[in-house]
C-alpha cells in the first residue's frame, strides 16, 4: 500500500487548499513546534478514524486523543474573517493505492482508492455551529467506473488495510511509544505473526493431515476386523483408541473456538480503546465536577449550621455581650428580693423556711426526736409545740418558699452569666470567621467549577454526565471484554492441557497396541501403505512448522538488531531478544539488561516494530506505509540522523513529520536528502498571513515549503 496524495483544506492551521505529494521511499516533512506537522498526521486519524490527537484544555503541556465530532477543526483565520451566518467547511482527501479489496488473495491488482471526509458548520456570532458529523466516503475506479463502499463496508475495509493487531506498529507518535506493543502476551506475538509471514498456513497443514491420519486409521481397525478376528482385549485398545482419539478431535474443536474467540475479543478491546479516545476525558471532568459540587454544598451546610447556632446563641447568651457592669449592679437588687422575701415570711425564726425542710420536721415529730440537738421532744411539751409551729409556717409560707427558690436560681444564673460573658466576644468572632472561611472556600470551589467548563470547552454539567456514562459503558465494556478473554485464554489453557494429557494417553494405547495387534505385509490393505506416507508427512510439516517458527523469530530478531544498531549508530549495551517478551540482553552474558536510557528503549520499540512492518513486505508482499510523528523526539541528533538513514530501505514507504530536521541547511539539507534516499521532502512554517497584520491566529496559516 502506498499513500499517494493528500489534500487538506480549511484544517486547523491548514487554510484554504493545501496538497502533499508523497512517494515510495522515505518521506520528510520538517516543522518546527507548531509548524502543522502534527495537524497533517491529524488529518489522517480525522479521515480515517474520526479521532484527533490535541491538547488537553486543563493541561496544554499534555495532548489527549478526542472523539473528531466535538472538535472544531476550522482554522482560526478561517473562522475570524468569516461573516455572520456563513457557511464554512472542512475537508480532507486522501489518495492510496493497495491491492484490490475483493481479492481473497494478494495478485497485485491495484486500485486507486480515495477517501473523502468533511465537516460543515455555520457561524453564529462569537460560535461557530456544526451543522452535522464529518461525513467519510470510500470510492475508486475499477475497469473505468467508479464506484463507491458502503458505509456498512468501512469498518471492514479499514481493518483490512491497516489490521488491528499491527496498527500501532504502523501509526504512531513518538510520545506513544511505549504504547507500541505488548509482547508480554502471548497472543499479541502470534497475532503480529500471523500478519506479516505464511506461518498460519503450516498450522492449517498439520492440522490436515493430522486429521487425514486419523481418518486413515480407523479406516485401517475397520479392514483388519474383515480378515482378522480381534480378541476381547484387542477389541478393547482399539474402542479406547478411536475413543481417545475422538476426544482429541473434540479438544482441538474447542481449543481452535477458543482461540478464535480469543483473538475476536482482543479485536474488540482494541476498537473499543479507539472509541475511547475521544471520550475519556469526560470521566476525569466528571470527577472534578463531583469533587466541587461536592465542596459547595458541605460549605453551604456548614454555613447554615454555624447560622442557626449563632441564632440560638444569640438569643440565649450573645444578645448580654457588654453586659457585665450591667449584671454586677443587679446584686443591688437581689439582695433587696432577698430582703423582701425574708420580710414576707409569716414566721419569726431566722433561719430560712428551706432549713430544715418540712419531709424532716415531720419526721421528727413522727419520732418524738430533734435530730438537731439530738433531745427527746414529749407530745404537749414546748419542744414538740415548736415543731408542729414550724409545721404550719410550711404550710402558710409555700409562696415564700417558691420565692426563695426563685430568688436562688437568679442568683446561679448571675454568677454563671458573670462567668461566661468574657468568653462571648471571642465566640461571636470566631463564629463569624469559621463563616468567612467557608464563603471562601464556596467562592472558590465554584470558580474551579465554572472554570472547569470553559478550560474543557463544555457549557452544560449534562454533556459532561452524558460523556462520562459513554465512558464509563465503555471502559465497562472494555472490562468486560477483558475478563471474558481472561475466561477464554483459561479455558483454551484447560482445552491444552486436557489436550496433552490425553496424547500421553492415546501414545499410550497406541504402543500397547503394537504390542498385541501384530500387522504383518501379508494383509492387503490399500490404507496401511497410505498411513506410512501421511505419518511421514504429518511428522515431516510437525518439523517444518518448528523449524519455520524458530527461523521466523531468528529472522525478526535479526532484522530487529539491525535496525537497532543502525538507529543508535552502531553504539547499543547489547541486543534484542524475542522469547515471551522482548528485551535487551547482553551479548555475551545473555542477562536481561536494565536502567537503560530513554533512547535506547525507544530504538528498541521502533527496531521492533519496523522488522515486523519490513518482513511482511519481504514474505507476504504486503507493504503497509509507516507514518510516523515526532519518533525522533527521545533521539539525540546523531541518532535522529542514524535512524533516518536507515529507515528508507525498511518500508516502502514512510512519511516522518518531525522537529529534528530543522537545524539542516542549503547543502547541508541536500546532501542529506542523497544520503538518506528521501523521495519527497517538505519544509513547513506557520507563519503571518499579513505580514503588517497583528501576531495572532487569526493572522497565521502553515506555510508549506517543497524542497524535494
Amino acid at each position: 500500500m502506498i499513500i499517494n496524495k493528500v489534500e487538506i483544506e480549511n484544517f486547523f492551521c491548514y487554510v484554504d487548499k493545501n496538497e502533499f505529494v508523497f512517494e515510495e521511499g522515505l518521506n520528510i516533512v520538517s516543522a518546527k513546534n507548531s509548524g502543522g506537522k502534527s495537524h497533517l498526521f491529524n488529518a489522517f486519524h480525522w479521515t480515517f478514524f474520526n479521532n484527533i490527537y490535541v491538547d488537553k484544555e486543563d493541561d496544554t503541556s499534555k495532548k489527549e486523543w478526542k472523539n473528531a465530532n466535538k472538535v472544531v477543526t476550522l482554522p482560526d483565520s478561517v473562522i475570524s474573517n468569516s461573516e455572520d451566518g456563513s457557511i464554512l467547511k472542512t475537508s480532507v482527501m486522501i489518495t492510496l493505492t493497495a491491492e484490490y479489496h475483493d481479492n481473497e488473495e494478494i495478485k497485485d491488482d491495484l486500485v486507486e482508492y480515495h477517501f473523502e471526509k468533511e465537516m460543515i458548520y455555520r457561524k453564529s456570532g462569537y460560535d461557530t455551529i456544526p451543522t452535522g458529523y464529518p461525513e467519510l466516503q470510500i470510492w475508486y475506479v475499477k475497469d473505468g467506473e467508479t464506484k463507491y463502499l458502503d458505509k456498512g463496508e468501512y469498518r471492514w475495509f479499514l481493518d483490512k488495510l491497516f489490521p488491528v493487531s499491527i496498527r500501532k506498529f504502523m501509526w504512531f507518535q513518538g510520545e506513544t511509544v511505549d504504547e507500541l506493543y505488548d509482547f508480554g502476551r502471548p497472543a499479541t506475538l502470534k497475532n503480529a505473526i500471523n500478519e506479516i509471514s505464511y506461518f498460519p498456513i503450516y498450522e492449517n497443514l498439520v492440522a490436515i493431515t493430522k486429521a487425514s491420519e486419523t481418518s486413515i486409521s480407523r479406516k485401517i481397525d475397520t479392514e483388519l476386523k474383515k480378515v482378522k478376528k480381534f480378541s476381547a482385549e484387542q477389541e478393547k485398545i482399539i474402542a479406547d483408541i478411536d475413543h481417545s482419539k475422538n476426544r482429541l478431535l473434540g479438544m482441538d474443536g474447542k481449543i481452535i473456538d477458543a482461540t478464535n474467540e480469543i483473538h475476536n475479543l482482543e479485536d474488540s478491546i482494541l476498537k473499543e480503546e479507539d472509541k475511547l479516545k475521544g471520550f475519556d476525558k469526560y470521566s476525569e471532568l466528571k470527577t472534578k465536577l463531583n469533587k466541587f459540587e461536592y465542596e459547595i454544598k458541605s460549605a453551604n451546610d456548614k454555613i447554615d449550621l454555624l447560622s442557626a447556632q449563632g441564632k440560638e446563641k444569640f438569643i440565649s447568651k450573645w444578645m448580654l455581650n457588654k453586659c457585665d457592669d450591667i449584671i454586677k449592679e443587679s446584686s443591688k437588687n437581689l439582695n433587696l428580693l432577698s430582703k423582701e422575701v425574708k420580710d414576707f415570711q409569716k414566721s419569726e425564726n431566722p433561719v430560712p423556711i428551706t432549713l430544715p425542710g418540712p419531709e424532716y420536721v415531720q419526721k421528727m415529730l413522727e419520732d418524738h426526736i430533734c435530730y438537731i440537738c439530738e433531745r427527746p421532744v414529749e407530745d404537749d411539751s414546748a419542744a414538740y409545740k415548736a415543731l408542729q409551729s414550724r409545721m404550719e409556717d410550711f404550710r402558710n409560707n409555700q409562696i415564700q418558699k417558691i420565692l426563695a427558690d426563685n430568688l436562688t436560681e437568679l442568683n446561679r444564673f448571675k454568677r454563671n452569666l458573670l462567668s461566661e460573658l468574657p468568653e462571648i466576644s471571642d465566640e461571636v468572632t470566631k463564629n463569624e470567621a469559621e463563616i468567612q472561611k467557608l464563603i471562601a472556600t464556596r467562592k472558590k470551589s465554584t470558580t474551579q467549577r465554572d472554570n472547569l467548563f470553559s478550560e474543557s470547552g463544555v457549557e452544560k454539567a449534562a454533556e459532561i454526565t452524558i460523556g462520562s456514562s459513554t465512558a464509563e459503558q465503555i471502559i465497562n465494556k472494555i472490562r468486560s471484554l477483558n475478563n471474558s478473554r481472561t475466561s477464554a485464554e483459561r479455558r483454551r489453557d484447560s482445552y491444552e492441557n486436557d489436550k496433552n494429557n490425553e496424547e500421553q494417553n492415546l501414545q499410550n494405547l497406541l504402543d500397547r497396541k503394537a504390542k498385541i495387534i501384530q500387522i504383518d505385509d501379508e494383509f492387503e490393505i490399500t490404507e496401511l501403505k497410505a498411513k506410512k506416507y501421511i505419518d511421514v508427512i504429518n511428522k515431516a510439516l510437525i518439523g517444518l512448522k518448528s523449524e519455520a517458527y524458530e527461523s521466523l523469530i531468528n529472522e525478526i530478531v535479526a532484522e530487529s538488531n539491525t535496525l537497532y544498531s543502525k538507529y543508535l549508530g552502531g553504539k547499543t549495551q547489547g541486543e534484542i531478544e524475542i522469547d515471551k517478551g522482548v528485551k535487551i540482553v547482553d551479548k555475551l552474558t545473555k542477562r536481561q539488561l536494565s536502567n537503560l536510557n530513554t533512547a535506547e528503549l525507544t530504538a528498541q520499540k521502533l527496531a521492533v516494530t519496523n522488522a515486523f512492518l519490513s518482513l511482511s513486505e519481504k514474505k507476504m508482499n504486503r507493504s503497509f506505509p509507516l507514518l510516523a510523528d515526532a519518533p525522533t523526539s527521545q533521539f539525540d541528533d546523531d541518532n535522529t540522523l542514524f535512524l533516518t538513514e536507515n529507515l528508507s530501505g525498511s518500508f516502502n514507504q514512510i512519511i516522518i513529520m518531525s522537529k529534528d530536521y530543522n537545524k539542516l541547511k542549503g547543502n547541508e539539507r541536500l546532501d542529506f536528502i542523497k544520503k538518506a534516499n528521501i523521495s519527497r521532502y517538505y519544509e513547513l512554517k506557520n507563519d503571518l498571513i499579513d505580514k503588517e497584520g497583528p501576531e495572532s491566529r487569526t493572522n497565521k496559516k502553515t506555510f508549506i515549503n517543497t524542497i524535494k
